[in-house]
C-alpha cells in the first residue's frame, strides 16, 4: 500500500521517501532532567545540507567581525577631540562607555551579516531553526544551571592564583560604565557569541570531527577571546574554557541552541547580579575595592 496517495510514482521504500524525515532525538541525556527543549513530534523534516554553510563562511563571520570592529573604533577616534591621533587615541580610552557602545554596534553588524548570509546566501527558509534555536519549554531551569555553573566557580577562584588587578576592573568604576556592561552581558555578549561558536563553528566542526573535538575546539577560541579582559591569566582562562565546554554540550545535548543561550545569560547575570547588590545599585562602587 503506498503511504503517499499524492505522490503515486513515490515507493514506499525508496530512498527518496526514507531522506525526507527523521526522527527526534529523545530527550534526556548529560543533563536529563526532562528537559526537552521544544515539544516531542513524532518525525521531523529533515533540513537539505545541515549546516548549510561551511568552514569558509564561518571564517568569513570572523573577518567581517574583525573589519566592524576596526572600522567602528576609526569611527569613534575620528570623532574624539586632539590635535594628533595619539591624542584622539588617548581621549577616546577615556570614554569606556563609547567602547562599550562600539563593541555592541560591532555585534549588531555580525547579526546582520550573520542573517543573510543564512537567508540570502545560503537561502534558508529560518535562520534561527537553521541554527537549531529551539526554545526550551522551561527556561529558567537552564538560567539557573547557568546561577549555578557560576556559583561553583566562585568558589573554585578561591583556591586559584587570580590576579589582583585586571583589565576589567577599569568598566567598572563609573555605575553607567558598569551599567552599559550589565546589559550588554546579558543581552548582544552571550547572544552574538552563542550564535557564533555553538551555532555556526560547532556544527560544521561536529560534521567534520566529531562531538568531543567540536566541544573542546569551540570552547578554546571562546576563552581566548575573554582571555584579554583577565589579563590573560590560565586559571581565569582555564574557568572560561570549562564554560566553553558545558555550553557546548548543553548545545548538543538538547540540540538547542537558545538552552546554551540561557544557560550563558544565567552565568553573566549572576556576576551582575552580585555586583548590584555589593554597591547597593551601582551607587558604591568604592567597595569593590574592599
Amino acid at each position: 500500500m503506498n503511504a503517499f496517495p499524492d505522490k503515486p510514482n513515490v515507493a514506499p521504500d525508496s530512498p527518496a521517501t526514507q531522506a525526507e524525515v527523521s526522527p527526534v532525538r529523545p530527550a534526556g541525556g548529560l543533563f536529563d532532567a526532562g528537559l526537552t527543549p521544544a515539544p516531542t513530534e513524532p518525525a521531523i523534516l529533515t533540513l537539505p545540507g545541515d549546516p548549510a554553510w561551511t568552514i569558509w563562511d564561518v571564517l568569513r563571520i570572523l573577518l567581517m567581525g574583525i573589519v566592524a570592529f576596526f572600522l567602528i573604533a576609526a569611527i569613534l577616534v575620528v570623532s574624539m577631540p586632539g590635535a594628533s591621533p595619539r591624542d584622539r587615541v588617548t581621549a577616546l580610552s577615556a570614554h569606556l562607555e563609547l567602547q562599550i557602545l562600539g563593541q555592541m554596534a560591532t555585534y549588531l553588524l555580525m547579526l546582520g551579516y550573520m542573517y543573510v548570509l543564512v537567508t540570502r546566501e545560503r537561502r534558508q527558509p529560518s535562520f534561527w531553526r537553521a541554527l537549531h534555536w529551539n526554545w526550551p519549554e522551561r527556561a529558567w531551569i537552564y538560567l539557573l544551571l547557568g546561577l549555578l555553573l557560576q556559583a561553583v566557580f566562585i568558589v573554585i577562584e578561591s583556591f586559584l592564583p587570580f590576579p589582583k588587578e585586571v583589565p576589567f576592573d577599569v568598566l567598572l568604576k563609573k555605575p553607567f560604565s558598569i551599567a552599559l556592561v550589565g546589559v550588554f552581558a546579558v543581552s548582544l555578549g552571550p547572544l552574538i557569541e552563542e550564535l557564533f561558536f555553538r551555532g555556526f563553528l560547532y556544527p560544521v566542526l561536529r560534521l567534520k570531527a566529531g562531538v568531543g573535538a567540536a566541544v573542546v575546539a569551540t570552547a578554546f577560541p571562546f576563552a581566548l577571546l575573554h582571555a584579554a579582559q583577565y589579563g590573560y591569566s590560565w586559571a581565569s582562562v582555564s574557568l572560561i574554557f570549562g564554560v566553553g565546554v558545558l555550553l557546548a554540550v548543553v548545545r548538543e545535548n538538547y540540540d538547542s541552541l537558545a538552552a546554551s543561550f540561557l544557560v550563558h545569560i544565567g552565568y553573566n547575570g549572576t556576576i551582575m547580579l552580585i555586583l548590584f547588590g555589593a554597591t547597593g545599585g551601582f551607587r558604591h562602587l568604592e567597595k569593590l575595592n574592599q
